[in-house]
């Protein structure tokens, strides 16, 4: 299993997701998001990468807005892939020439967004299954582009649904369902997860 944690905002949080060995690290830079990363932390944050995946959360944001934090982060942009969990014009992705993701959306223009040479990755929310599975298009240009695929579910109580998958990527959001208190994460809580175990079981049974 591959796994991609998003909304992370602070350092002890990212040094438990390291201790973990999760490889794939998204930071939240949407404004009315409980997870939204303040931007001087998030420049804090970056000397402690080491070789994961990351990825900057936006939705509903201006090309222009985008640009500019791209702008800020100077050479460290190319650290980072854009996410989108909006419903776009193909043309405003288009328009920011950064390799990015794109959240699945029924009603999104998904047909003329997965043509996009930037575009990398495909994050599919299991809440949308019934509607992408039966888009034949859709899982055409995903192979033939060799678009990486990303199942997104709603908690970690659902990840375990899926986390003896070993050939999936999944993710799933921090949320209060892993806070102490506003915007505290149980960091014992998060390191004893049974998905943990469940993942290190999968590894030796293979």
């Amino acid at each position: 299993m591959d796994l991609l944690i998003h909304g992370v905002f602070d350092a002890q949080t990212l040094k438990t997701l390291q201790t973990l060995h999760v490889p794939r690290i998204g930071f939240d830079l949407r404004g009315k998001s409980l997870n939204l990363i303040p931007f001087h932390v998030l420049k804090s944050l970056i000397p402690q990468f080491k070789s994961h995946q990351c990825y900057l959360t936006f939705e509903n944001d201006r090309a222009s807005t985008v640009k500019s934090f791209l702008d800020l982060l100077g050479e460290e942009k190319n650290k980072f892939e854009l996410e989108f969990r909006d419903q776009q014009p193909a043309s405003f992705y288009a328009e920011l020439n950064h390799p990015f993701s794109w959240f699945f959306h029924p009603e999104g223009d998904w047909d003329s967004i997965i043509q996009l040479k930037n575009l990398k990755t495909i994050v599919l929310p299991v809440k949308f299954q019934d509607r992408y599975q039966n888009l034949p298009k859709l899982w055409h240009t995903i192979q033939e582009r060799e678009l990486q695929v990303i199942l997104h579910v709603d908690s970690f109580a659902d990840l375990e649904l899926y986390v003896r998958e070993k050939n999936l990527t999944l993710s799933v959001d921090l949320s209060k369902e892993m806070e102490i208190g506003f915007r505290q994460i149980d960091q014992a809580r998060l390191m004893n997860l049974r998905i943990w175990r469940m993942t290190y079981e999968t590894a030796v049974g293979q």
